[in-house]
């Protein structure tokens, strides 16, 4: 695959696992959905999972995105910027990219977005394999 496939690849799938440097330096791995969204790949968590915190210490990050068959895979490098969502809109255009349309109840959606206490990552691609030369 080439950068234009690997760019559409990212455009097509959303499942992922996302790696982060925890404790020690050992990895910490997440199974996540994500979107690619004006060339960066963006993600929903909240401020009080152990991804975010460990992210707050050190931005590097992989993401090993995932067709349902597990193949092709494509795996992203790059750092992660913690970006805040207080009225949810980040997270709204997020679901929105993922899954094609609005939530059946938007105002639930929006509820829940603020008791999670929601926020967006987005990554920087610095790098990206396998790719043909």
């Amino acid at each position: 695959m080439d950068r234009d496939e690997a760019l559409k690849f990212l455009e097509g799938n959303h499942r992922g696992v996302l790696a982060v440097v925890g404790r020690g330096g050992n990895p910490h791995l997440s199974p996540i959905f994500f979107a690619f969204m004006d060339g960066k790949i963006r993600i929903s968590s909240a401020w009080d999972r152990v991804k975010t915190k460990h992210l707050k210490q050190d931005p590097r990050a992989s993401l090993c995105v995932l067709t349902e068959e597990f193949h092709p895979y494509l795996t992203v490098e790059g750092k992660i910027e913690l970006l805040s969502d207080p009225d949810g809109r980040r997270n709204l255009d997020l679901y929105q990219a993922i899954t094609g349309g609005p939530p059946e109840n938007l105002a639930e959606y929006s509820e829940a977005i603020k008791l999670e206490k929601r926020l967006v990552y987005e990554m920087t691609i610095e790098g990206m394999y396998p790719l043909e030369n």
